[in-house]
């Protein structure tokens, strides 16, 4: 690890000590592994302990690393670099692997509900109606990187074709119903709360992106509803934006 006393950086020490832990976590790839103490850790890298206890709160936040008394500082995750466009629709299956990365997906579970206002509004079907509803994990490399809620009218899909549709389920209801004509969705921030925290191996209060969606089948109906929380350290998302001369 670098010592950073004499780095001649305009970037603030605590930056520069977050950029450092990062790059070991990253390069040198210790998820599962520990930091040595922190009065060690200050030593090397030439530091105050609260200019590294900054950084190292600053990394527990954003779900790369766990505190905790008389065990340590333990890496959670390394950075991933996923990055998806927004400007067309694709699966989040094909982003992982144009990453170079294995998808993978964990806990995938079934039911039934009754529809509320906004499953009813989403879906464009009447308030109490039965949905289908499947939640599961996505991981990218085996690192749980995004869970995702999806609901379905009911004709629309079922428990029985859990095993035809293998790891892209945008792809499954594409050929199903012949491409998605368009989807709308909507980018939220948000923090982990337990239950997202638990399924992702994050801390609660894990900075998240959650964005809504909904998939429209080629005659104009909602066939697909979601919710979906991104993992804020491992994938991002970008939009192309064109100007045209005379608007």
């Amino acid at each position: 690890m670098r010592n950073l006393e004499a780095v001649g950086n305009p970037k603030s020490i605590v930056t520069r000590v977050y950029e450092e832990i990062l790059r070991v976590i990253t390069e040198d790839n210790m998820v599962g592994g520990k930091f040595p103490p922190e009065v060690e850790l200050a030593i090397q890298l030439g530091v105050s302990r609260t200019a590294l206890r900054e950084a190292l709160q600053r990394l527990e936040s954003e779900g790369y690393i766990s505190r905790r008394r008389r065990v340590g500082t333990t890496v959670l995750a390394r950075r991933l670099n996923l990055d998806a466009g927004l400007e067309q629709l694709d699966s989040i299956t094909q982003t992982i692997v144009s990453a170079g990365m294995k998808p993978g997906t964990i806990s995938r579970r079934w039911r039934h509900e009754s529809a509320n206002e906004l499953i009813a509004k989403m879906l464009e079907i009447g308030v109490g109606d039965e949905v289908a509803v499947m939640d599961r994990v996505r991981t990218a490399d085996d690192t749980p990187f995004c869970y995702d809620i999806n609901f379905f009218p009911i004709e629309m899909i079922s428990e029985d074709e859990d095993n035809a549709i293998g790891e892209s389920l945008f792809q499954y209801l594409n050929n199903k119903y012949g491409g998605a004509n368009h989807a709308l969705a909507y980018l939220h921030p948000c923090l982990a709360d337990e239950m997202v925290s638990e399924k992702l191996e994050i801390p609660v209060d894990h900075l998240l992106m959650l964005m809504e969606h909904t998939h429209y089948a080629p005659d104009g109906r909602p066939i697909w509803y979601s919710r979906t929380f991104h993992r804020s350290d491992i994938i991002s998302f970008h939009i192309v934006r064109k100007f045209e001369a005379g608007h």
